[in-house]
């Protein structure tokens, strides 16, 4: 078992947890405190998910947990981008980031099943 933070998921998580930090800074004050803290919230909960996934002997709960925080982070990203909170290289870095991290935690998911003893 790889120590969680050196995981390439990991890094990924802890990417979008970093722009998802200068995406806050720079967002209008109404929205910086609901909208904002959500999606600062949901990338440190993937994050805490990965590590959990990680030394779990199930990891499936987890991963699938991740999935679903991967996929509101995104939503709330593109509901910042439609009004205009976020710039169009902050999205795209957000996009590729969400995806990268869907297809890593999808594979992982699938690898993880595969591999569970059959009860």
């Amino acid at each position: 078992m790889a120590i969680h933070t050196h995981l390439p998921i990991y890094k990924l998580a802890f990417d979008l947890l970093s722009l998802a930090a200068d995406i806050t800074r720079n967002m209008p004050r109404d929205f910086k405190a609901s909208l904002g803290t959500k999606i600062h919230n949901e990338c440190i909960e993937m994050l805490v998910l990965i590590g959990r996934a990680n030394i779990a002997r199930d990891k499936v709960p987890h991963i699938r947990d991740l999935l679903e925080r991967q996929h509101v982070a995104e939503l709330l990203l593109r509901l910042a981008h439609e009004k205009r909170f976020i710039a169009a290289k902050q999205w795209a870095a957000s996009v590729e980031l969400t995806t990268r991290i869907g297809q890593q935690a999808g594979g992982w998911l699938k690898h993880s099943r595969n591999a569970a003893p059959a009860a």
